[in-house]
């Protein structure tokens, strides 16, 4: 038994041997491979700000400017015409965002890497309750959101 043990250090040693060496550049461009693209717009030029409190409305819950996932915690949204708005940008390419709210439900908006996309969505609810915000995003993504409800 304890022979077998310095032979899978030596298995493991040589692996990485031949792994590390596997990796290195030998000077020769890779052809196959596509070069990365960039955006015609840099989205660090971009201003992403918070959303706009609507007249006649008070902010309930807010976050950002954040990346990726975040929980903002418990929302009390009441009777009525609520706003849940999230303006978001991603670093590369068209990122997705996802806002739910687990006792109403979810949307799911597009972010572009070129323009800070500012997205505006009414609740109009019968009754209040409680629910939960929650955001989820990849990294590359920067958002701010905000939920309204009457003042």
């Amino acid at each position: 038994m304890f022979s077998l043990r310095p032979v899978r250090v030596a298995a493991l040693t040589a692996a990485l041997v031949v792994a590390a060496t596997g990796c290195t550049n030998s000077g020769q461009a890779d052809t196959d491979k596509p070069s990365p693209t960039t955006s015609s717009a840099s989205s660090a030029a971009v201003t992403l700000r918070p959303p706009d409190v609507r007249p006649g409305y008070k902010e309930v819950a807010s976050g950002g400017p954040r990346r990726g996932d975040w929980d903002l915690g418990p929302v009390r949204l009441v009777e009525g015409v609520s706003w849940v708005n999230v303006n978001c940008l991603s670093d590369t390419g068209t990122g997705k965002l996802t806002l739910t709210i687990d006792t109403v439900g979810a949307f799911t908006v597009d972010c572009p890497s070129d323009e800070a996309r500012i997205n505006v969505n009414q609740l109009d609810l019968a009754e209040g309750r409680k629910g939960r915000l929650h955001i989820e995003t990849a990294d590359r993504v920067r958002w701010t959101a905000s939920i309204q409800v009457p003042s």
